[in-house]
C-alpha cells in the first residue's frame, strides 16, 4: 500500500478517529517483508519508542481530552537484517490497573475527565475540611486523587526504559516485554515526586539531565528541581530553585553554563482555582488561558554557582519576552561574540510560542489545544547577557508543532530542527508534513505526507559515535496515521533529502493511536537474537 498521487482531504471525523483506543492489551509481531515498501537503510539499528494515550474511553465514559488517556508504549526494532519488529503495550498504572478490573472510571484527569459530580465533590471536601489534617495543601491535592497515566514521553537510559507525566512520578518499563515495573523515584532523588516531560542528554558531561516542578500555592512556593545523572544513575548534581510565578516547565534548555525555562502566563495559581480543582468545576488543563496580570519571562538559570558571575552575581536572569505560552524548545546555543576569555554574550534558540489567545481546548476532536484559532509557530529569541535583553521574532509563518534534534547535541551547536507541520493557512491543523528549518540560512524543506504525522524523531546514522559526522546525516522516524483506511504507517526519511519522500515505509494492519513524544535508542532488545541470529548489544546510552 503506497501512498497516493494526489493529496488527500480529510473531515475532522477521519481525523479524530486516530484518537480512538487500541482494542488489544498488547500487540507484538514482525512486519511481514511484503508490508515494508523501499528499502530499509543500511545502518538503521534500534527501536523507535513512542508513548502516547492508547484509549479514549474508560468503562464506556469517554474522556474529556486525551492528554488523560493512558500511556501506550509502541516499540518498533530495526535488527539491521532487514527486518522489524512492532510491540504496543499499555503502560500498567496503578490508576489503570484499578481501573480495568472494575472497567470503570475511578480517577479525575488533569483535563476536565471527573468521574463524580460537584455534589459528591462538594461532600468529600467538607468531610476532609472538618478532619484534623483537613485543608492542608498536601492533603487537598490528594483529595482531588488525579490519575497519573504516564503518557507523555518513554526513553531508554542505562537499563531503565521509563515513560513519564510530568505531575508524578516516571514508570519503569522492561525494555524486552514493555511489561510495567512500576513507579519509579530513581532512588529517592525525585525529591519533588514528579519527573518532566522532556529531558536532555549533556554529551560533553555524558549526562542525562532532567526537570521536575511543583507549583506554589498560599505559604508554599513554587519549586523548579533539575537533576543531572551520570552512569548507573549515579546523581552527579540535584538542586531547587524557588523563582517565584515559576509554576509550570514542559520543557526546557540545556547549554554548557545555562538552564533556560519559560515563565508561561497562561497558568495561574490560585486557592479560589485550587478549590475549584477540588470541586471538579474547573481542572489544570482547562485553566490555561492568557492572565495579562502574569510576565512571559525566559529564566536562564546558572547550572553550577560559579557560573553566576556570567549574571553579575545573580542566582538567575529573568527576561521579559512578548506573551505566550511554550511547550517546546529546540536547542540553544551560547555565542562568545565579543568575550576576550570566551565566555558567552548572547544564547539564541528557538521553541514553538503559542500566542494570546491559546487555550487547551480538544480542538474539533482533531488537537490538543486550539490551533485552528492559535495556532504555534517556530520563533527565534536571541538573549544578550550583557545588556540582559531578549529579542524574538517568527523564524517561520506555518504552524508547527513538536520540535526536534539530535539527541546526542544537547548544548552543542545545531543547525537543524524538524517539526511536525501545517502549510495551509486555512487549516492550521491537522499536521500533514514534516518541516526541516535551517537556523543558519533561515530556509525550510517540506515533506508532505498523504496523512496526520506524529513527532519526527531524527536517528543519527552511526549511533553513540555519530557526534563527529555531519548533523544531519541520518534519518528521521515519524507515524503517520492514513484517516481514510484507519491504519497506521511508520516512515522512514532521508534527513538530508527531507522533501523526497520516504526511503522505506512500515505497513501496518492496523491504527495505532495519536502518540506525544518518542526516542530512539541505537540498541535492540530481545528480539535480533531470537529472529537475526545477532548478538544484543550493551546498554550505553
Amino acid at each position: 500500500m503506497g501512498y497516493p498521487e494526489k493529496e488527500d482531504t480529510f473531515t475532522n471525523q477521519e481525523v479524530n478517529r486516530g484518537w480512538q483506543k487500541q482494542a488489544r492489551e498488547e500487540v507484538s509481531y514482525w512486519i511481514p517483508e511484503a508490508d515494508i515498501s523501499g528499502t530499509l537503510p543500511v545502518g538503521l539499528y534500534g527501536t523507535f519508542f513512542r508513548n502516547g494515550p492508547g484509549n479514549d474511553e474508560i468503562g464506556g465514559v469517554k474522556l474529556k481530552h486525551p492528554i488523560d488517556g493512558d500511556g501506550l508504549v509502541c516499540a518498533l526494532t530495526f535488527t539491521g537484517a532487514g527486518e522489524v519488529h512492532f510491540k504496543s503495550r499499555f503502560v500498567q498504572t496503578e490508576h489503570r490497573l484499578v481501573e480495568q478490573k472494575l472497567s470503570k472510571l475511578q480517577y479525575r484527569g488533569g483535563m476536565g475527565t471527573n468521574p463524580q459530580g460537584v455534589v459528591q465533590n462538594t461532600w468529600n471536601l467538607t468531610k476532609y475540611m472538618i478532619t484534623p489534617s483537613g485543608g492542608k495543601n498536601e492533603n487537598l491535592r490528594r483529595l482531588m486523587n488525579y490519575r497519573n497515566p504516564s503518557n507523555t514521553n518513554v526513553f531508554y537510559w542505562e537499563g531503565k526504559l521509563l515513560t513519564s507525566y510530568e505531575t508524578g512520578l516516571p514508570h519503569c518499563l522492561d525494555p524486552v516485554t514493555l511489561e510495567t515495573l512500576g513507579r519509579d523515584d530513581l532512588r529517592n532523588t525525585l525529591t519533588l515526586r514528579s519527573f518532566g516531560a522532556h529531558f536532555r542528554y549533556d554529551p560533553s558531561q555524558d549526562s542525562l539531565v532532567t526537570l521536575s516542578v511543583k507549583p506554589g500555592l498560599g505559604n508554599e512556593k513554587p519549586r523548579l528541581g533539575i537533576n543531572e545523572y551520570g552512569r548507573k544513575w549515579e546523581l552527579k548534581y540535584n538542586q531547587v530553585f524557588n523563582i517565584p510565578g515559576l509554576n509550570y516547565a514542559h520543557d526546557f534548555l540545556l547549554s554548557k553554563h545555562f538552564y533556560l525555562v519559560h515563565m508561561s502566563p497562561f497558568v495561574k495559581i490560585s486557592r479560589w482555582l485550587f478549590y475549584q480543582f477540588v470541586l471538579g468545576l474547573n481542572s489544570p488543563g482547562e485553566s490555561m488561558k492568557y492572565y495579562a496580570d502574569l510576565p512571559s519571562r525566559i529564566i536562564a538559570i546558572p547550572r553550577r554557582p560559579e557560573y553566576q558571575k556570567l549574571l553579575g552575581n545573580k542566582p538567575w536572569l529573568e527576561l521579559d519576552v512578548d506573551p505566550c505560552h511554550i511547550f517546546h524548545f529546540t536547542n540553544i546555543a551560547e555565542i562568545s561574540e565579543g568575550s576576550e576569555n570566551g565566555e558567552p554574550t548572547r544564547l539564541t534558540f528557538e521553541a514553538v510560542t503559542l500566542g494570546k489567545n491559546f487555550n487547551m481546548n480538544f480542538d474539533k476532536g482533531v488537537f490538543l489545544s486550539n490551533y485552528s484559532v492559535e495556532p504555534g509557530v517556530l520563533s527565534s529569541f536571541d538573549i544578550d547577557l550583557i545588556d540582559c535583553k531578549c529579542t524574538q521574532r517568527k523564524a517561520h509563518v506555518a504552524s508547527v508543532e513538536f520540535p526536534s534534534v539530535h539527541p546526542y547535541r544537547h548544548g552543542i551547536y545545531t543547525r537543524y530542527s524538524y517539526c511536525v507541520a501545517s502549510d495551509d493557512k486555512q487549516n492550521p491543523i491537522p499536521f500533514t508534513s514534516i518541516l526541516k528549518y535551517d537556523r543558519e540560512s533561515q530556509n525550510t524543506e517540506l515533506w508532505k505526507s498523504h496523512g496526520v504525522v506524529g513527532e519526527p524523531v531524527f536517528v543519527p546514522r552511526d549511533g553513540y559515535s555519530s557526534s563527529g559526522n555531519e548533523e544531519d546525516d541520518g534519518w528521521v522516524l515519524a507515524q503517520v496515521y492514513l484517516p481514510k483506511q484507519h491504519m497506521t504507517d511508520f516512515v522512514i526519511l532521508d534527513a538530508k533529502n527531507l522533501a523526497n519522500g520516504p526511503i522505506a515505509t512500515i505497513h501496518l494492519k492496523h491504527h495505532v493511536p495519536y502518540g506525544f513524544h518518542g526516542t530512539f535508542t541505537p540498541e535492540v532488545f530481545g528480539h535480533a537474537d531470537v529472529r537475526g541470529g545477532m548478538n544484543l548489544r550493551p546498554a550505553k546510552l
